[in-house]
């Protein structure tokens, strides 16, 4: 394995002996790679590059996973105390578990021009509905958002990133892209989670009214039927038939950090589902974060 001569000599000779045999000493220096953290992973990445032998390839992948792991779960706490308003940020935290190395840059780029286009076609004069018309347009007709073809059971249609560059996701990853997207233009739209794991938004009577209890919802937004509009009625109707109270809070707006809770939820189903009890195991520890 070769490295860059400008890089920290102590790194490089642990790298080095990542091909120990013996499985005590390998711990040893694995523990000892862990402790540089974050500044650790471009050498490991390197290293990964320039062996060809799969069981010491295996190694670094392990190390690096773990370690941008460790940092998800600091950032993910963080986002918790200082930053749990964020929506976008929240939606980010959740992509990096599966893409750690993604350019978040990248990605608000990508979203400022999906922002811009549907800035240029609103207006003040226009009614809420039509401001509805503009944002479903500009979402699914323009940048042809869609679900999946067929119902598959794909972590992928969960991660923003991959929405983004398939313009495919879950009613869920639609959903809460259309609520950055709206939330980004100052219209009072914001997520509500019903039975069912379903998203949908609510269009609220004044912006930033999603913590007032008094505040009425005008209507909701139905992100799997391309931004169709729906009433209180239909969500009762819905409770009814699946035999659950009609209780407020299931009409009312979340969190965004119950939203990236429920992400965590799905994605941790999604896994279980396929058989995936360790990918599970590190959901649920992210999740403890959030608690």
């Amino acid at each position: 394995m070769k490295f860059s001569p400008d890089l920290d000599p102590q790194l490089e000779a642990l790298i080095s002996l990542l091909d120990e045999p013996d499985h005590g000493s390998f711990i040893k220096v694995r523990d000892q790679i862990f402790a540089y953290g974050a500044t650790a992973v471009p050498l490991l990445e390197d290293a990964w590059e320039n062996t060809f032998d799969n069981s010491i390839q295996q190694r670094i992948e392990d190390i690096i996973h773990n370690i941008q792991y460790d940092q998800l779960f600091l950032d993910l706490t963080q986002w918790v105390h200082y930053g749990n308003d964020n929506l976008l940020e929240a939606y980010l935290i959740f992509t990096r578990y599966q893409f750690q190395s993604i350019d978040q840059e990248a990605i608000r780029q990508q979203i400022s021009q999906i922002r811009r286009d549907i800035w240029l076609e609103l207006n003040d004069n226009l009614t809420a509905l039509e401001k509805v018309k503009v944002l479903n347009h500009i979402i699914y007709d323009l940048h042809r958002m869609q679900l999946p073809l067929r119902q598959v059971s794909e972590p992928r249609y969960l991660f923003l990133n991959s929405l983004l560059e398939s313009r495919t996701g879950y009613s869920f990853a639609l959903g809460v892209l259309y609520t950055m997207l709206a939330q980004s233009l100052d219209l009072p739209v914001h997520g509500v989670i019903l039975p069912g794991e379903r998203y949908v938004m609510a269009w609220l009577d004044a912006k930033g009214a999603e913590n007032d209890e008094n505040a009425r919802v005008m209507f909701y937004i139905n992100p799997e039927n391309r931004g169709g509009v729906f009433t209180r009625n239909e969500i009762a109707a819905l409770l009814k038939k699946m035999k659950i109270p009609a209780e407020e809070k299931i009409f009312r707006p979340v969190s965004a950090k119950v939203t990236l809770d429920k992400f965590f939820e799905l994605l941790s189903y999604l896994y279980s589902s396929n058989g995936d009890s360790s990918r599970v195991r590190e959901i649920d520890h992210l999740r403890s974060a959030l608690l």
